[in-house]
């Protein structure tokens, strides 16, 4: 990996541990594309619907324990309440074993033979995709990668949703821009 590789993850690896305010594109669609890319790239096949089922629940467990321990922080600004999230350590180890469930999966069930270069290759691509969510829409087209980004997303989406009304309110429609407008007729 060149060292402008090496500066991205370790960039992405930092950024974990400040806090960001959650977006309807990153939290809520870009889960939901990666749910339709698996349901349209899935081959029916009863191999295939068993190791579907696996691999959703690893991504759910993996999600769920992502949101379960990532750290909202509620700011009330001019009388607005803003959210915050930061991953820290849980979502590192999240986003550790996704790519490493990847990795294994490339190579047992694709018998796809990776060096040390395709290696760090793959990492630093992981690491880009969470930096710049909208590189996930021309990333990847195997049913079972998109099925374990889908299932881990929503499950880290939904169980955010689930701690915080706040984070709901956030990632729904235009819910910014209708606050703002009642901000702003309240200092009027």
């Amino acid at each position: 990996m060149s060292l402008i590789g090496i500066l991205i993850v370790f960039y992405f690896c930092y950024s974990q541990f400040k806090a960001e305010r959650p977006r309807r594109f990153r939290y809520l669609l870009l889960p939901l594309y990666a749910l339709l890319m698996f349901v349209t790239t899935f081959k029916l096949n009863a191999t295939n619907l068993l190791l579907a089922a696996v691999i959703i629940l690893l991504g759910i467990a993996i999600g769920t324990f992502q949101g379960r321990f990532a750290q909202l922080s509620l700011e009330n600004v001019q009388g607005q309440t803003k959210v915050s999230i930061r991953g820290g350590w849980p979502f590192l180890l999240g986003w550790g074993l996704i790519l490493g469930i990847q990795i294994l999966l490339s190579i047992f069930l694709a018998h796809h033979q990776m060096d040390t270069a395709e290696l760090s290759q793959e990492v630093l691509h992981s690491a880009l995709e969470e930096l710049l969510p909208f590189r996930r829409i021309y990333a990847f087209d195997w049913w079972i990668l998109w099925a374990l980004s889908g299932s881990s997303s929503l499950a880290y989406t939904g169980m955010l949703a689930y701690r915080s009304s706040d984070f709901r309110q956030a990632i729904r429609r235009r819910s910014h821009r209708k606050a703002d407008k009642n901000s702003k007729k309240r200092d009027a």
